[in-house]
């Protein structure tokens, strides 16, 4: 039987009592399955959850063709009413990524009529592929700026779950690559989305989105982003770099790039 899959509806359970119903393995690993889990399996282009059960580190979640989920771990415990806790700041991180994600991509959509193409929420940066042509840093803030006023609005994300009769009221981006029971996820006067990933409460718990580069591939823009605190971390390390580099130049940070330039101009002078 197909495990239960909790977090569809609650996203922000980290501890919860688990019965294990089997003991397997899944790509040369100890697993175990769960009857009813709040831990995500890798799909849909998020990460898996980590955490524990009843003391055993949980490695990796994945979900097989008969939709169980797999809990890898180190050393596979048994038994009923264990206590499971996920690694909460990973599953609130992977929260924040996948919320902006629908956002920023409604974003492009929206300005630019540019559909999304892929989508993968990485470790440490995630990226989506658009359907656009030409890019500059002016539609960049034109779009991220769209997108964080939505975060600033702080609206709250509503969960649907229809079937394929009832799908064709909701607008939305991409039509759904699952049949039977299909969840969309909304966010108000913004995005309609299929879509089983975890998602935060409301967008404001985002925090920020910000788009830190981008390249060419296959006709369509590759865009990188961050969002929450990665955002944050990001920032601030490239505010220290380039506020240091001023600093030893004795220039202003926004001087910095014209300083570069005479430096290397001088080079190229010196070397002839």
């Amino acid at each position: 039987m197909a495990t239960e899959r909790r977090y569809y509806d609650d996203s922000y359970t980290a501890r919860f009592s688990g019965d294990v119903t089997a003991v397997g393995e899944h790509a040369g690993h100890p697993a175990v399955e769960l009857a009813e889990t709040w831990f995500y399996p890798e799909s849909g282009g998020q990460l898996a959850d980590q955490g524990s059960i009843a003391g055993s580190r949980v490695l990796d979640a994945q979900v097989d063709d008969d939709a169980r989920v797999w809990h890898v771990v180190d050393t596979p415990p048994s038994g009923s009413g264990l206590t499971c806790e996920l690694d909460w700041a990973r599953r609130f991180d992977h929260m924040q990524q996948h919320t902006g994600q629908h956002i920023l991509s409604a974003a492009f959509e929206r300005l630019k009529q540019a559909p999304t193409i892929s989508s993968t929420l990485g470790a440490e940066r995630s990226v989506i592929e658009v359907g656009i042509a030409h890019v500059d840093w002016r539609l960049v803030q034109a779009v991220e700026a769209a997108a964080n006023q939505v975060l600033w609005d702080d609206r709250p994300l509503v969960l649907h779950w229809t079937d394929a009769g009832g799908i064709a009221k909701f607008p939305l981006r991409k039509p759904p690559k699952v049949s039977g029971r299909i969840r969309v996820v909304e966010v108000p006067e913004w995005d309609w989305s299929a879509c089983g990933g975890t998602h935060t409460r409301r967008t404001g718990e985002v925090g920020a989105i910000k788009i830190v580069g981008w390249e060419k591939l296959r006709g369509n823009v590759r865009f990188a982003f961050l969002c929450g605190s990665r955002a944050l971390r990001d920032h601030a390390w490239r505010t220290e770099a380039l506020l240091d580099a001023a600093r030893r130049r004795s220039s202003s940070d926004r001087e910095l790039i014209a300083h570069l330039e005479r430096a290397f101009e001088e080079r190229d002078e010196l070397r002839k």
